[in-house]
């Protein structure tokens, strides 16, 4: 998980109509389908409160066909805000879409905000109480996460448990998952709408979640699956590149000069599933776009997993670390980090480098690979500050990939189109545009 932008969700008329109005202003709107991961740039034509319609135009719709009562969603420039909507009617010049029933809208702050799906079963456990002083309660209950911070939580209601819940109720949150929260945090029901499951809620915390706990918490046990073909081709592509991934880990851990460094990387404690979860997701992803690109072979193959292994391996003993995704991301984050830690972040690519230099075993050109995985072709990475004609093509491939699946981490409603227009602008260069050019086919 990592730190980014926060959302509130509001299902207030006043600031649904206030987006939209703002957002009408801008060319920046886009129509978002989730069954394709396609987003379709529009133009809002017409608002029109009195009957909870949004009037639109496709800005370019070549191939783009869109049905009645199809279910999309609305991606705003104003607020950075974003909505579920439903197609109502299709006009020969515009397509009328029905108002939501709540919109999600930026908090401009900077905090850890995790999303989940109800299979990814993050459970929380509260209970009701009538106010805010009584200690009157009712019975447990066990609900799903949709999304959570330190300051509030967003949960699924199946429709007997909707039954027991409403706007401006009282809650204790008990437990995250299989951690204690003691002494329990009030909270109260801001918001209730109906969703698929039944319904969903939105809790505001009285105080915040103790950040060790909500980090464990929001550790994902079930693995990341990318199904593009352009990403990762097929299922026996990925089960290939995985038992792969095994095997050079097992190599590497039964070496005498990486005994230490593996030692510190313990997959049973739950603080280091991200590091296990990003180093098989790096993999696919690489070894995916590398073999549509023409440039991986089976020998290269192996020298990208090698890589993979060996490019958190300064922040074994410090998970944290390598959810820090550049520089700029470092130095927002700076002051909450020990010196110790700001010094260990900073010797990752080095690190990495060295192992890989002194081990006889080494794929070629994997050093290389690894002292340039945190630089950016202006020059401001690290730790050598290069410019876009110093990186290799596999390097490249690398600093994409690894961007992709830091995005995917902290992005539920993810798209590979919304990925590459977000980062194509940071990361320039040919061999960048290659890497780009293969996601986009």
């Amino acid at each position: 998980m990592r730190s980014k932008k926060s959302y509130r969700i509001s299902a207030r008329f006043k600031d649904i109509l206030d987006v939209l109005l703002k957002a009408k202003k801008s060319r920046d709107n886009f129509l978002w389908r989730s069954s394709q991961r396609k987003t379709i740039p529009i133009l809002i034509q017409q608002i029109h409160a009195e009957d909870n319609t949004v009037e639109i135009t496709l800005q370019k719709n070549e191939g783009v066909v869109i049905n009645e009562k199809e279910e999309l969603y609305l991606k705003l420039a104003a607020r950075d805000s974003a909505f579920k909507t439903k197609v109502q009617r299709i006009s020969k010049d515009s397509i009328v879409l029905e108002f939501p029933d709540e919109i999600a809208l930026s908090e401009n702050r900077f905090e850890n905000r995790q999303y989940f799906q109800p299979n990814d079963e993050k459970l929380v456990q509260i209970k009701k109480v009538r106010n805010n002083v009584s200690s009157l309660s009712e019975r447990f209950f066990e609900l799903l996460v949709s999304d959570i911070s330190q300051t509030g939580i967003a949960l699924f209601l199946t429709p007997a448990q909707s039954e027991n819940f409403k706007i401006n109720d009282y809650i204790l949150l008990d437990a995250l998952g299989s951690f204690r929260i003691n002494p329990a945090i009030t909270g109260e029901i801001v918001f209730k709408i109906p969703h698929a499951l039944g319904a969903k809620i939105g809790i505001q915390f009285s105080k915040k979640i103790p950040k060790v706990t909500f980090d464990r918490f929001c550790v994902r046990e079930k693995s990341f699956s990318i199904n593009e073909e352009q990403i990762v081709r097929t299922q026996e592509f990925r089960k290939n590149v995985h038992e792969r991934l095994d095997e050079i880990l097992k190599t590497l851990v039964l070496r005498r000069n990486f005994l230490n460094v593996f030692e510190r990387l313990d997959m049973r404690q739950i603080e280091h599933q991200y590091l296990k979860q990003h180093l098989y997701f790096l993999s696919e992803v690489m070894c995916g776009l590398g073999t549509k690109l023409g440039w991986v072979t089976e020998l290269t193959m192996d020298k990208l997993i090698y890589s993979a292994c060996l490019h958190d391996a300064r922040y074994f003993s410090v998970p944290k670390l390598a959810k820090i995704p550049s520089l700029k991301a470092f130095e927002k984050v700076k002051k909450t980090l020990t010196p110790d830690e700001q010094n260990v972040y900073m010797e990752g690519p080095i690190f990495a480098t060295d192992l890989a230099r002194h081990d006889i075993e080494a794929y070629p050109d994997a050093s290389k690979i690894l002292i340039q995985q945190k630089e950016l072709p202006d020059g401001s990475g690290f730790p050598y500050g290069i410019t876009t004609s110093q990186f290799l093509p596999l390097s490249c491939l690398f600093i994409v990939s690894h961007y992709f699946v830091d995005y995917v981490f902290t992005h539920q409603d993810w798209s590979v189109t919304d990925f590459i227009k977000t980062h194509e602008k940071t990361l320039k260069g040919i061999y960048f545009q290659k890497v780009f050019q293969a996601m986009s086919r």
